[in-house]
């Protein structure tokens, strides 16, 4: 009996510990990052990455890295004219984000959810800032979180050296305008391991 009860304990203990000892990697199957594009100043259309790869440590350090080569407007001619005078992927192939996740995510129980502001910093075009990302963090029954954004995240083009690539775009496509700035949306999903 007291055998029972003893391995019970140390089994309780080890999930718990595996658990806070995890390191979390992205499931990019289950994960998306979008934005929205408007050009002509009436037409919006969303757009999105399909290439995401990210982890977070027991400590809460985060890191995400976007190929900026996997850009999907549903237009193979605005992908390829993206890559090349947009993003200049010859140059800048990726984007990265990092961040701190505060004690209060880490520790999340099973089943519980937070919403938290997370102080980031974005590296886009060989520049960094510093931007506020507002998420619903919740903690699946199994051993997976769900991070959704709950306010788009606005990225202004001048911010990072993008107004140029816009105009050039707006030139080829024969367009009167491009916005200068889009919302970014995201939900992405990590597994423990």
């Amino acid at each position: 009996m007291n055998f029972l009860l003893l391995r019970t304990i140390f089994i309780g203990l080890s999930l718990c510990c595996f658990s806070a000892n995890a390191h979390w990697m992205l499931v990019e199957s289950e994960s998306s990052l979008n934005f929205v594009s408007t050009k002509n100043q009436h037409v919006s259309e969303i757009q999105q990455f399909r290439a995401l790869k990210g982890e977070f440590s027991p400590e809460g350090k985060l890191q995400i890295k976007i190929d900026l080569t996997s850009i999907d407007s549903g237009i193979e001619i605005r992908d390829t004219r993206m890559r090349e005078k947009l993003f200049l992927v010859d140059k800048f192939p990726s984007t990265n984000l990092t961040a701190q996740l505060p004690n209060s995510v880490l520790a999340l129980e099973k089943g519980s959810s937070i919403a938290v502001t997370i102080p980031a910093e974005l590296s886009l075009m060989g520049i960094s800032k510093t931007i506020n990302v507002s998420v619903q963090v919740t903690r699946k029954a199994d051993n997976g979180i769900v991070a959704t954004s709950t306010q788009p995240i606005l990225i202004s083009s001048a911010d990072f050296a993008l107004t140029t690539g816009i105009e050039t775009l707006q030139k080829l496509a024969g367009l009167s305008s491009i916005g200068l700035t889009v919302p970014v949306n995201f939900n992405l999903v990590f597994l423990a391991h």
